[in-house]
């Protein structure tokens, strides 16, 4: 079983920590570590933060923590952006090398 990595966003309610969506992001380390460092928030822990991201890792099924962000509405919303933009290019690069 191949590693894959992913970034998961995550809420504190008064249940805990719930995560609420995950963006995969493939097997390609770079890639994923890439885009992580794109992204902004405290990267320090933060007791008061409500939303974090967290870049995993996940070997055999089982997730290993990389790095985590903590994030307010503004860097959620560019941070989504980031994402998206870049596995939009990286799907898209993929593609036409195959073609």
């Amino acid at each position: 079983m191949e590693t894959t990595f992913e970034i998961s966003l995550n809420m504190k309610t008064l249940k805990g920590l719930e995560t609420y969506a995950s963006f995969y992001l493939g097997s390609d380390q770079k890639f994923a570590k890439t885009i992580f460092d794109m992204m902004q928030g405290e990267r320090e822990i933060k007791e008061n933060s409500v939303i974090s991201m967290d870049l995993t890792k996940r070997q055999h099924g089982i997730p290993y923590p990389v790095s985590i962000l903590h994030c307010n509405w503004a860097h959620l919303a560019y941070n989504t952006q980031i994402i998206t933009k870049e596995i939009f290019k990286e799907l898209n690069l993929e593609q036409k090398r195959l073609l």
